[in-house]
C-alpha cells in the first residue's frame, strides 16, 4: 500500500491552533493547510516544519 509523506511549514497562529501550510511546488497539494491544537504542538516543542504520513487503512 502506498503512502504519502508532505513536510509543512509553520505559517500562523490563531488563538488555539497553530497552521501549518504545505509549500508551493509543480504538483497540486495533498494536504494544504492542516491546523495543529497548541496544546499538541507544544508537545512536539514548538517545531517550525512537521511531516505528516498518510496511508489507507486498508480493507
Amino acid at each position: 500500500m502506498e503512502q504519502l509523506t508532505i513536510r509543512l511549514s509553520r505559517a500562523k497562529e490563531t488563538k488555539n491552533t497553530v497552521r501549518f501550510e504545505e509549500p508551493e511546488g509543480d504538483q497540486p497539494a495533498v494536504i494544504g493547510t492542516l491546523y495543529l491544537q497548541k496544546w499538541a504542538f507544544h508537545r512536539l516543542e514548538d517545531p517550525e516544519t512537521i511531516t505528516v504520513t498518510i496511508q489507507g487503512a486498508g480493507s
